[in-house]
C-alpha cells in the first residue's frame, strides 16, 4: 500500500440554528426511509430536522477548500460527504468545483457516515497520484439534531495530500475499536470532529515531531480510527477557522 501524508489542514464550521421539530415539517421530509432516521441514533421523539435551503454564501466545504489555497499543480479533488445532500436538486460537488475554479478531476463520495474522516483513507492511499498529490474535503452536514443536546453544526475539513513522505504521515486506518494506541488521541461522533480537535491542538503547539496521533470516531452506528505520526509539525500548513475550532473542540475528548 502506498505511503500517504498530509501537508495542510483547512478547517471550517458554522452553527446551525434552523432545526425544527420533526412534527412541524413531517410533510416535507416524511418521504425519507425509516433507516435514515434510525441511523441518526436519536430517539424519534427527540428528532429535529433541517429543511433544504439554497444560499449563495460559501458553506464550510467551500471555506475549508479555499483555506488550502490553489495547489501547485492540477490534482484530483475528493469531496467526502457523511450523508447524501439534503437537497437532491443541488449538486454539491459541482457547486464546489465551480466556485473554487478547480481545474483537476473531481470525485464525490457519500454514505461513509461517521467514518468519512477515517475509513476514506483506505481509498485515498491507493487513489492519490504520486505525481500531483490530491485534495480531500470531508464534509459533515447533519440532517438531524437532538432536542435535548441542542443544535448541530456543519463542519468541513480540507486536506492537502501527497503520495509519499510529508509533515503528517498516515500509518493506517480501520473500522471498529482502535487497533493501536497513540500519544495523542482525539475522539468525536462525526467525521470531522477528531480532525477539528487535531487542528486545534496543532495550532496550540501541543503536538511535537515524532509523536503519534490517533483519530477515533464513534458514531451512533459505526466506529473507526485513523493512525498518524507527526514528522515535521513546523512544515504543516494550518488554515481556516483555527480560533473558532479551538473553542468548539472543548466538547471533544482528548
Amino acid at each position: 500500500m502506498a505511503e500517504l501524508s498530509v501537508g495542510a489542514i483547512g478547517a471550517a464550521f458554522e452553527e446551525q440554528a434552523d432545526y425544527l421539530p420533526l412534527s412541524a415539517i413531517a410533510d416535507v421530509i416524511g418521504q425519507l426511509p425509516p433507516a435514515r432516521y434510525a441511523a441518526s441514533g436519536i430517539p424519534p421523539e427527540r428528532l429535529m430536522a433541517l429543511l433544504p435551503e439554497e444560499s449563495d454564501a460559501p458553506d464550510p466545504a467551500a471555506r475549508a477548500l479555499a483555506a488550502l489555497g490553489v495547489p501547485a499543480r492540477d490534482q484530483p479533488l475528493f469531496l467526502v460527504r457523511s450523508d447524501p445532500p439534503r437537497d437532491s436538486m443541488i449538486a454539491g460537488l459541482s457547486r464546489l468545483v465551480h466556485g473554487a475554479g478547480w481545474a483537476g478531476e473531481d470525485v464525490g463520495i457519500t454514505h461513509l457516515g461517521e467514518l468519512g474522516g477515517t475509513m476514506i483513507f483506505d481509498l485515498l492511499r491507493w487513489a492519490v497520484p504520486e505525481e500531483t498529490g490530491a485534495t480531500a474535503v470531508i464534509c459533515d452536514e447533519p440532517l438531524f439534531a437532538d432536542t435535548v443536546t441542542g443544535q448541530a453544526r456543519f463542519a468541513a475539513v480540507g486536506l492537502r495530500l501527497a503520495s509519499g513522505p510529508g509533515p503528517l504521515r498516515v500509518l493506517g486506518c480501520g473500522e471498529g475499536a482502535p487497533a493501536v494506541t497513540a500519544c495523542n488521541v482525539f475522539s468525536g461522533t462525526g467525521p470531522c470532529d477528531s480532525w477539528l480537535a487535531l487542528h486545534a491542538a496543532l495550532s496550540a503547539g501541543e503536538i511535537v515531531d515524532g509523536e503519534s496521533v490517533l483519530l477515533h470516531t464513534r458514531g451512533p452506528v459505526r466506529e473507526g480510527w485513523l493512525s498518524l505520526r507527526a514528522v515535521d509539525v513546523g512544515a504543516l500548513v494550518l488554515a481556516g477557522d483555527a480560533d473558532r475550532v479551538a473553542v468548539g473542540a472543548g466538547g471533544l475528548l482528548r
